[in-house]
């Protein structure tokens, strides 16, 4: 039903209505064997996409996003954080937390956000943000170590990152020959990706930038309650305390 009401209404009517058109979309969903743990939606199931996702039928989180926020969840108490180009379900939440500087940017125009910055040249002073969020940001961007270099930058010595990317096994891929958009989907998977990284391949240039990351693996969860994905890949990249020489 939901995949059915994107194509029948407009898209100007569903982003202006999106919060109306959710709520009654969610009454159909009511009951107690799943929850989202962003919106803390109580529900007999996760609206199914056809790309398989689980997704919140209240807050329209994804599986990666709940799973996101509990990454962070306990540790952005007090914290100046950075989130490029935010999913809107978990910058509400975000910005409810009054013990928090929450800052959001969008480069593209594709995401509600309070900054425009290039990743590859970011307009923020040194060691300005405790956490920096870079989910599903890499894959599009070319000059990729100098944006890493730039997240590594603008961190204070133990700030982290927090990295996701889609992975594929074997060695990361990519290729100075593809250039259109049909060329992109077909070796990629999307028209607006550069590459595709492997986990040890994108954790090498972390390190070559000069973060001290390493990778969290989830491949099981209990009654999966709030729908995440499983076999996901998260990664941590820490900026470490420079040593005096």
């Amino acid at each position: 039903m939901y995949e059915k009401v994107k194509k029948i209404l407009p898209k100007k009517f569903i982003k202006s209505n999106e919060n109306v058109l959710r709520h009654l979309i969610a009454l159909l969903y009511v009951g107690t064997t799943y929850q989202c743990n962003i919106c803390d939606f109580k529900m007999s199931r996760f609206i199914k996409l056809n790309n398989h996702d689980n997704l919140c039928p209240r807050c329209g989180s994804l599986a990666r996003t709940r799973r996101l926020w509990e990454v962070l969840q306990n540790e952005i108490k007090g914290k100046t954080i950075l989130h490029f180009s935010p999913s809107r379900s978990l910058k509400k939440k975000m910005e409810s937390f009054e013990d928090i500087n929450y800052i959001t940017s969008d480069y593209a125009g594709e995401f509600e956000a309070t900054k425009k910055l290039n990743i590859e040249e970011i307009d923020e002073p040194d060691a300005t943000y405790d956490i920096v969020i870079c989910y599903h940001v890499l894959e599009h961007i070319e000059a990729d170590m100098k944006a890493m270099k730039e997240l590594y930058r603008i961190l204070k010595p133990q700030g982290k990152c927090v990295i996701q990317t889609p992975f594929k096994a074997g060695e990361t891929y990519e290729n100075d020959q593809v250039k259109t958009d049909s060329e992109r989907l077909a070796h990629f998977g999307q028209k607006d990706h550069v590459r595709i990284y492997s986990a040890h391949g994108l954790l090498h240039r972390l390190e070559q930038a000069g973060f001290k990351a390493r990778l969290q693996e989830y491949t099981t969860c209990e009654n999966n309650k709030h729908g995440y994905n499983l076999n996901e890949k998260v990664i941590i990249a820490e900026k470490p305390v420079s040593i005096p020489k």
